[in-house]
């Protein structure tokens, strides 16, 4: 005869699972609450609100930048969408950070028994702070090298599609407008709101490329530019310039490319190197120490 315990504890691990299946469930969305968040009045954001003011890591930098004889990469930051207050924040936190990491490690083996002189702090800490503050610089550059890459693969492909745009007879502001709206990148996205600026500026599209340009310090996006004005100045046809501009940018990076891999290959010789002697010395050695301890 089954117990009844054990019916009721079926029951209550079928019930469960069952709640834990219907939890899983996704359910129908509220049309109710949708609709209202697509009719609703967004508030005013008040002076106040925390959102609207700079946090104090903000505002260390900002103040940071006054002082004398630090440079700041501006076409750097630009490219990675980083603020110089920002910036300066970083430098600021890894030399602090150096500064008190010897006093700090001194305090915690004079509180284990073994204390260091006091000038090792002192000796060490503005030594290590200034080598931390330029550690961002650093960062930034790698992180820079690789925007500057997606950025060109970027400009590339809005060559081809300004050029098919001119191709479907599209004037040249038109065209300039219409391949900015096609990608979805980040290239495409800072393309899209230069064009913008320069259009609420009552200015040429070119020209707000060429504001672009020289915030990035992007050689083929003046390129872009300077064909673009050429074509909408005295109306020639671009469509076989911004055809070849495109092709010869991307032989460009297909030979950095190149480059890079042939110098990951000859970085790998060394440690390639390094493993097949110490396999051949694993190999080698039980044999001639066997052979050399035989008397």
């Amino acid at each position: 005869m089954i117990s009844p315990w054990a019916v009721l504890a079926g029951g209550a691990a079928a019930g469960g699972l069952a709640l834990l299946l219907a939890e899983l469930r996704p359910a129908p969305p509220d049309l109710g609450q949708a609709l209202d968040r697509l009719h609703r009045t967004p508030e005013p954001r008040r002076e106040s609100d925390p959102v609207a003011e700079a946090s104090w890591f903000d505002r260390v930098g900002e103040q940071s930048l006054k002082l004398r004889g630090v440079r700041v990469p501006q076409q750097e930051l630009a490219l990675i969408g980083r603020s110089p207050a920002r910036f300066m924040a970083h430098k600021v936190l890894f030399a602090v950070l150096g500064l008190a990491l010897p006093g700090y490690l001194a305090a915690m083996a004079a509180l284990f028994g073994s204390g260091l002189p006091i000038a090792v702090p002192l000796l060490v800490g503005p030594l290590l702070g200034g080598l931390l503050w330029f550690v961002p610089d650093g960062i930034v550059t790698g992180e820079a090298k690789e925007a500057r890459t997606e950025y060109l693969h970027g400009i590339a492909a809005y060559l081809e599609l300004v050029a098919l745009e001119r191709a479907a007879d599209c004037g040249p502001a038109e065209a300039l407008r219409r391949a900015a709206l096609v990608g979805r990148g980040t290239v495409f996205r800072r393309i899209h709101d230069a064009l913008e600026r320069a259009a609420t500026d009552r200015l040429p599209p070119w020209d707000g490329l060429d504001a672009l340009a020289q915030e990035l310090g992007l050689t083929p996006l003046q390129d872009v530019a300077d064909i673009m004005r050429i074509s909408g100045v005295d109306g020639a046809s671009v469509y076989d310039t911004l055809r070849a501009r495109a092709k010869s940018l991307r032989a460009e990076l297909l030979s950095e490319e190149l480059a890079k891999a042939n110098t990951d290959s000859e970085r790998m010789v060394a440690p390639g190197s390094a493993l097949t002697l110490l396999m051949t010395v694993l190999i080698v050695f039980p044999a001639l120490y066997k052979m050399l301890s035989v008397q």
